[in-house]
């Protein structure tokens, strides 16, 4: 399959996922869902199987492993804020649950009682690492990392195992929680405060005194290298490998050129 013709299910799958989340009145007053393409290619990838069009039955699949991600990624954004009002934060915990809905109904039509088995374990998984997150309850920079790669692959890693596509699940680990760092690093160029920098910054400060930027950019840069080198050698171990699928994969990788590059691509987005 050439790349135009995968790129034009991804798009059809993305529409459906769009028109499926849109409410009107949630609109009025909230943000419209973030829907990270990205991960519509990723979970497209077990359905590649020649020159053919993505199925109904298969498009649900993805538009309800979607759902859930959605889902909660909006649970986190409720704050307890005074900047945001009552009304705008009770309808962001509503607009979760309404989203959570979409991933239950579109699974009962399906009559998948093992994908509902599977997924609802990663949720499970996601939730217990988001709360040693806001508690940062770490004592090293390696424990938070495989937190994070958690939260950023239980759904996806689940959903490949249950279609045996389980030898891509570590590449596909690293290529999540390297996309993540990235946002993660922006973030804190731009001064902004997330449960990861707060997390990482807990473990990297000395004594009462806090951690500063510098050093937690220097941890993430790090972790990043790393990262990357693991993608390189998983991408050449990985055999046989049809040649679509692999060309694929390659599109998708979250980098194209030496890591200095990437950096300064992330902090001039």
């Amino acid at each position: 399959m050439k790349f135009t013709d995968y790129n034009h299910q991804a798009n059809i799958i993305h529409h459906y996922i769009e028109e499926q989340l849109h409410h009107s009145y949630l609109k009025e007053f909230i943000d419209q869902p973030y829907i990270d393409r990205n991960r519509i290619n990723f979970l497209l990838l077990p359905f590649m199987n020649g020159q053919r069009m993505v199925t109904q039955q298969e498009m649900k699949w993805i538009s309800t492993a979607m759902f859930l991600h959605v889902a909660l990624e909006t649970h986190e954004k409720v704050t307890i804020s005074e900047q945001d009002s009552l009304k705008e934060r009770q309808l962001t915990v509503l607009a979760g649950v309404y989203f959570s809905s979409l991933y239950y109904k579109t699974l009962a039509e399906s009559e998948d009682v093992g994908l509902i088995e599977v997924l609802s374990s990663a949720i499970k998984k996601i939730n217990e690492c988001k709360i040693s997150m806001y508690k940062e309850e770490y004592t090293s920079i390696e424990e938070l990392m495989e937190d994070v790669r958690i939260i950023e692959t239980s759904i996806a890693a689940h959903f490949y195992e249950f279609f045996h596509q389980k030898e891509w699940v570590p590449l596909l680990s690293d290529t999540f929680l390297y996309n993540r760092l990235l946002q993660e690093r922006l973030a804190l160029k731009n001064t902004q405060d997330t449960i990861f920098i707060n997390a990482l910054a807990s473990i990297l400060k000395q004594s009462e005194e806090p951690a500063d930027e510098h050093l937690i950019l220097s941890a993430i840069d790090t972790t990043l290298e790393k990262i990357q080198k693991n993608i390189e050698v998983q991408l050449d171990r990985i055999k046989p490998v049809p040649p679509a699928v692999r060309e694929l994969f390659m599109e998708f990788l979250p980098f194209t050129e030496p890591l200095t590059t990437t950096k300064l691509y992330a902090e001039e987005g």
